[in-house]
């Protein structure tokens, strides 16, 4: 495949569709709605079948094909197909939902949960998350970093941890660069990222900084991620449903799995920080 052409396959399915929306036919028109609306869908159907939801013809799919600049349905359904891999809700929605009521839709909604919650605790490896739970507790700091739906689980995070231990600092700070934050970084110290789809270029870049400068790294990330970078522990989390929006319950659990057990880790130590912040709300009437 040449470059023009890898260029133009790269472009967005729908984007291409509203460009040329206005000068197609309408059976391919038809075609084009249904691909507006649910892009994903291309993935996951033939040609045929995807005419039969639009209510048009196989030829048309394939004259649409053309019109777009995909030599083929094959190729239009690759795009499709790196849409949903890369986590766009876009190319996850689903005309399967639609009509359900609300008992079906909570039930469905429970189950995938239910799901998620089993699949990361059972993916769990019982002496690496010893190790890194250890290692949170004796490290002189610990940096929690985070982007895009990533970051309030860092948060999250972050403030199960100062309960029990104090300099825990949450990244990216608001007015501040990672380079100012980490500038004195070291093996002293420990980094948790978070880098759930879609990841953001700090991702791996963070990963590769903390590494270079010999500090411990726990990294929360997803099934489907690839080596994003080196980590000390690697925790995998599913976070796929069937639903367009990505799922975060079995990670919600698994931080609330592991801030407890570095409660437990902390001892003495961590139910003193936790008397003091007591004394401390008290003092401040920070409570009604």
């Amino acid at each position: 495949m040449g470059k023009a052409k890898l260029q133009l396959s790269q472009t967005a399915l729908e984007i291409r569709i509203r460009e040329q929306y206005d000068a197609l036919p309408e059976s391919e028109r038809k075609i084009g709605d249904l691909f507006v609306d649910f892009p994903g869908q291309i993935a996951a159907y033939s040609a045929t079948e995807l005419a039969e939801l639009a209510g048009a013809s196989k030829a048309a799919v394939t004259r649409l094909c053309h019109r777009l600049g995909y030599d083929n349905f094959a190729a239009m359904r690759r795009a499709a197909r790196t849409g949903r891999q890369a986590g766009s809700p876009l190319y996850l929605l689903s005309q399967d939902q639609e009509g359900q009521d609300f008992s079906a839709l909570a039930a469905g909604h429970h189950q995938q949960d239910e799901d998620l919650l089993n699949q990361s605790l059972a993916g769990l490896d019982p002496e690496g998350f010893a190790a890194c739970v250890a290692a949170i507790c004796r490290a002189r700091r610990v940096f929690v970093a985070g982007w895009r739906n990533s970051q309030y689980l860092a948060g999250y995070l972050r403030w199960q941890l100062i309960q029990v231990r104090d300099d825990v600092h949450l990244l990216p700070r608001a007015g501040e660069t990672l380079g100012e934050s980490l500038a004195d970084l070291n093996a002293d110290d420990m980094v948790i990222v978070f880098g759930f789809r879609r990841r953001v270029a700090a991702v791996p870049a963070t990963l590769k900084l903390a590494l270079g400068r010999g500090a411990q790294i726990l990294y929360f990330t997803d099934q489907e991620s690839g080596a994003d970078g080196p980590a000390t522990w690697t925790v995998r989390c599913p976070i796929r449903s069937a639903d367009a929006l990505d799922r975060y319950a079995g990670v919600m659990s698994l931080l609330h799995f592991h801030a407890m057990a570095v409660l437990r880790e902390m001892g003495a130590k961590g139910r003193a920080r936790l008397a003091r912040i007591e004394q401390a709300h008290e003092a401040l009437h920070e409570f009604a």
